[in-house]
């Protein structure tokens, strides 16, 4: 099932979108090894920078780590989302990283942090960027959805897991 098609932001359309249809496999890494935040944030902009034309690691970095600073990306309970608005970006990028071993992460219930979904979204897009912000947090705070999460293992199961349609409201 797909968008308007449009690659654009989806702002004023009404539609709700889907986390999937932002999210590639090739976006999802499992069980990566690594001790810090600023690790983890270049791992996520390496990531997330596969197959976008014209837009660079070190742009997404700087946008992620700047967002950072305003307040933690940790939502508690083990997971964070670094996320940011990145200029010349056509649609919404979703990139998952589920760690082998939790790392500090500053969260606001100082949990260190177990799986990480870098969002990005295009400057302008602001309704689909808390659309689809919404829609995450949704998804963990389903049990289930994190139970899962934390047994997948393959790319595939774990984008499986976002393929759902969100309940209205």
């Amino acid at each position: 099932m797909g968008s308007d098609g449009s690659g654009g932001d989806g702002d004023g359309n009404g539609d709700s979108p889907v986390l999937a249809e932002y999210l590639d496999t090739g976006r999802i890494i499992l069980d990566l090894k690594t001790t810090s935040r600023k690790r983890l944030f270049e791992f996520i902009a390496e990531l997330s920078c596969n197959g976008l034309a014209g837009i660079s690691e070190d742009c997404i970095l700087k946008t992620i780590t700047e967002r950072e600073r305003l307040g933690s990306t940790g939502l508690g309970q083990g997971i964070a989302v670094p996320h940011g608005r990145i200029e010349k970006l056509d649609s919404p990028v979703i990139s998952v990283v589920r760690l082998s071993k939790p790392i500090d992460y500053d969260a606001p219930d100082g949990q260190p942090v177990w799986l990480a979904v870098g969002l990005l979204v295009p400057v302008e897009a602001n309704d689909t960027h808390l659309k689809l912000f919404s829609l995450l947090v949704t998804r963990f705070r389903d049990r289930h959805f994190v139970e899962s999460m934390k047994r997948c293992s393959t790319r595939e199961q774990a984008a499986a897991l976002f393929d759902v349609l969100e309940p209205d409201g």
